[in-house]
């Protein structure tokens, strides 16, 4: 039987408090907090539907210090299913669910990161996590920001708690957000630090970096380069289908296809990063179809097209380019595009010719520049990103022949650093790359070489 609490506006202070508290004895090398993990969890079980943050609290001031022993992964895995047994079934929207996990994604990456040898029981406890977040969407169908009952204190102040002993070892020389979210883009972690960051974008972070780590950890697994392919687009395919009804993931996600790289790099190599966004640009124009009439979304979906095909062009992949333009020409979300623009304005514009995203992508320009709004997305900013993101890559290819001399294992502030690769070895792995694409059933699309210039262009 619950306890009654008192009202929450008057157990924030306490909180916040407690914040400071801990974090200025955690720093003086206090390691024994029972007295006050034992006033939280007493707390917390006097709530119907405890907020995060005081969870959160309670989670990271009791959960343990890991320790290099055989039973190193058992502290993480206690943490996520104690975490999941604060969830509401009978809340609405899978936001607060899904975000109440955070923590242990961090922890997870953090520990493949320093330990060897985890993979198989890494990729399991990743499992039950996806499978905890797809019941997540499923139950909860409507996505909201939950705002009644839950604190004021924002989650965000509870991010120094969990990498306290991060911190505390390197003296303070450290990026917090990124610590905490390693596997998200700085786009993403400027969202988190903007300070109304609400609980769908942490939840949206979370799946993102889960469906990320779940699709590295595949490329320990010693198969052949033709498999690997096959396997990851199928188990990415799969997660997508699971967390889709979440549009705060797939937003974040193609938002993230639209970077120079993805936010891998202290899990795989420049190749093999390669590889993962080639695939994923092939799940994601797969997925087109499926996406229904949300009109931020199609439109991230034209531009993540763009990019896709930008993408194999320059990376001499002309079986890539046939098989995104005929994802992209047999869909059937171009026309969409034009029929929702046509039918906000009586200036009837001309309509553009479709065989390209690049057509869709300059009317639209064109058509902002006149006053009229398509939808949320400001499309000039999505286009200078387009074109900044292109410029990157080129600086990116001029630098990898200084990286190649970083040796495997080499720390760089403590954590480790991918194995850099020449440019030339990049150019070597893209070869596979196209050849995983040509046994993806690309059959009747390949196209001439100066024919493909002249379409992206």
């Amino acid at each position: 039987m619950k306890l009654t609490s008192p009202p929450l506006d008057t157990l924030e202070p306490m909180l916040n408090e407690s914040i400071y508290h801990y974090l200025a004895e955690f720093h003086k090398g206090r390691t024994d907090f029972s007295e006050l993990g034992s006033i939280f969890f007493r707390l917390i079980q006097s709530m119907t539907d405890p907020p995060l943050e005081f969870i959160w609290f309670y989670s990271a001031i009791t959960f343990p210090t890991l320790t290099h022993s055989q039973q190193i992964l058992l502290p993480v895995k206690d943490l996520f299913h104690s975490l999941v047994s604060f969830r509401d079934p009978n809340g609405s929207g899978h936001s607060k669910p899904v975000s109440l996990v955070a923590p242990v994604l961090y922890r997870l990456v953090k520990l493949k990161c320093e330990v060897n040898g985890l993979n198989t029981e890494v990729i399991g406890l990743v499992d039950e996590i996806i499978g905890y977040v797809i019941m997540c969407c499923n139950d909860g169908l409507v996505e909201q920001e939950v705002r009644v009952c839950e604190s004021a204190v924002s989650w965000v102040g509870l991010v120094p708690i969990w990498i306290a002993d991060e911190v505390k070892r390197s003296e303070g020389r450290v990026d917090g957000f990124k610590l905490f979210f390693p596997l998200s883009s700085d786009e993403i972690r400027r969202g988190v630090n903007g300070g109304d960051c609400g609980m769908s974008y942490l939840a949206a972070v979370v799946m993102v970096e889960t469906f990320l780590f779940r699709l590295c950890l595949m490329f320990e697994s010693g198969a052949s380069r033709m498999d690997l392919c096959k396997d990851v687009k199928s188990c990415a395919g799969q997660i997508i289908q699971g967390f889709k009804k979440s549009s705060s993931f797939l937003v974040m996600l193609f938002k993230l296809l639209l970077e120079p790289s993805l936010p891998v790099g202290e899990l795989l190599a420049k190749p093999d990063e390669l590889i993962l966004r080639r695939v994923l640009y092939e799940v994601v124009l797969d997925f087109g179809p499926l996406l229904g009439c949300d009109k931020e979304i199609v439109i991230l979906w034209l531009f993540v097209t763009n990019s896709a095909l930008q993408f194999a062009r320059e990376n001499g992949d002309p079986a890539g380019v046939g098989y995104y333009l005929n994802a992209f020409s047999t869909s059937q979300l171009p026309h969409l595009i034009i029929s929702w623009v046509t039918g906000v304005t009586v200036m009837k514009p001309t309509v553009p010719d479709i065989s390209s995203p690049e057509d869709i992508i300059g009317w639209l320009l064109l058509l902002e520049q006149q006053g009229l709004k398509v939808c949320d997305h400001n499309i000039s900013e999505l286009h200078e990103k387009a074109l900044k993101c292109k410029d990157d890559e080129v600086k990116d290819g001029q630098t990898m022949v200084e990286d190649v001399k970083v040796k495997e294992g080499q720390t760089i502030n403590g954590r480790r650093k991918r194995e850099s690769t020449g440019f030339w070895e990049v150019q070597k792995h893209m070869k596979v790359v196209k050849g995983c694409h040509e046994n993806l059933g690309d059959d009747g699309n390949s196209v001439a070489d100066q024919e493909m210039v002249d379409m992206v262009h």
